[in-house]
């Protein structure tokens, strides 16, 4: 079923760039927000009309003084990361520390509060800790392919927004496709070794990523895309059912929390650090250049196929607890 779910999320993935591209190249780009709007207030209807009954209610506390030191903590983070790209790191001191301020309390927060946003001491279970840390990796280092491949399919490779579009589509496409078999065999064989395989493809497909040049052909950017997608389709299920083993049933519905919100904010962090680095390396004429634009991607996501290694070691020690 975590399969079947991740499938119906990449089938989402996969017709957005496709329309997008179909949008912009005949309509201009603000029918993209149009096509949100619509798209949302139909999805809104639907829901309310399925999801009926007032479901199970009670009266909880809210960790207000936790939100705060993450609001605080977070968002500094980012700011430093791209201030410091830009302006200099000396400059963005002032942000780091507020962030590692923030965050510091915020987890101080999370230890000592009777209802926190996040059970830190849940993280005390090995199986959980390396299922969530492999979760953070995975979308540090493959979401800032959102960013970046659109920007390398139409300024550096010179493609146009419907192609790019669906050469977009191609990565949800193979994720997709390889989503219900990774669910299928994390039942069949050892689920850890299911997602250590997945991340596996991953790394590999962002090491791929990080050897397209100016000259790349577009048949093999498809195909690098597809790799990628086929590693997450692989890993995504499986790491989440080594997720789900290691808490008991009641705690299904924060640690379904965990795994979205972890995985959201790491991807913002690693897109803002891929971002950093390709200005490192580019400087001014980044935007300007194309080829210095390719060679700065390069740049970046040869780092992150580095930091990803690291996933991939989590994922062989998981290995040894069979699930």
């Amino acid at each position: 079923m975590l399969g079947m779910f991740a499938s119906a999320i990449a089938v989402g993935r996969m017709t957005g760039p496709a329309i997008g591209g179909l949008l912009l190249q005949f309509g201009g780009w603000t029918w993209i927000f149009w096509m949100n709007c619509i798209v949302g207030f139909v999805v809104t209807a639907a829901l309310l009309k399925i999801f009926r009954g007032p479901g199970e209610r009670r009266r909880e506390t809210f960790d207000l003084w936790g939100a705060v030191a993450l609001l605080i903590g977070y968002p500094s983070l980012l700011i430093g990361l791209t201030f410091g790209a830009n302006l200099g790191w000396m400059r963005a001191t002032v942000w780091f520390a507020l962030a590692a301020a923030g965050l510091a309390s915020f987890f101080w927060i999370e230890l000592h509060t009777i209802k926190p946003l996040v059970d830190i001491k849940m993280f005390r279970r090995p199986m959980l800790a390396g299922a969530l840390g492999a979760v953070v990796l995975s979308h540090m280092i493959y979401n800032p392919i959102a960013l970046s491949a659109p920007l390398y399919l139409q300024n550096v490779l010179g493609a146009s927004a419907m192609t790019s579009g669906l050469l977009l589509a191609v990565l949800p496409f193979s994720t997709a496709i390889a989503s219900p078999l990774g669910g299928r065999l994390a039942d069949r064989i050892q689920a850890a070794t299911v997602a250590m395989i997945g991340l596996a493809l991953i790394v590999g497909g962002i090491a791929a990523y990080s050897r397209l040049a100016v000259d790349s052909r577009i048949i093999i950017v498809a195909a690098v895309l597809a790799l990628l997608g086929a590693g997450i389709g692989l890993f995504t299920p499986a790491n989440q059912k080594v997720a789900f083993a290691a808490v008991d049933q009641e705690d299904y519905g924060v640690l379904g929390a965990m795994l979205s919100s972890f995985g959201t904010a790491a991807g913002t962090i690693g897109t803002t650090i891929t971002v950093a680095l390709m200005e490192i390396d580019g400087g001014r004429e980044l935007w300007a250049k194309a080829a210095v634009f390719a060679e700065a991607q390069q740049f970046a996501f040869m780092w992150l196929a580095f930091a990803g290694l690291g996933g991939v070691v989590i994922s062989l020690k998981l290995t040894h607890r069979v699930v």
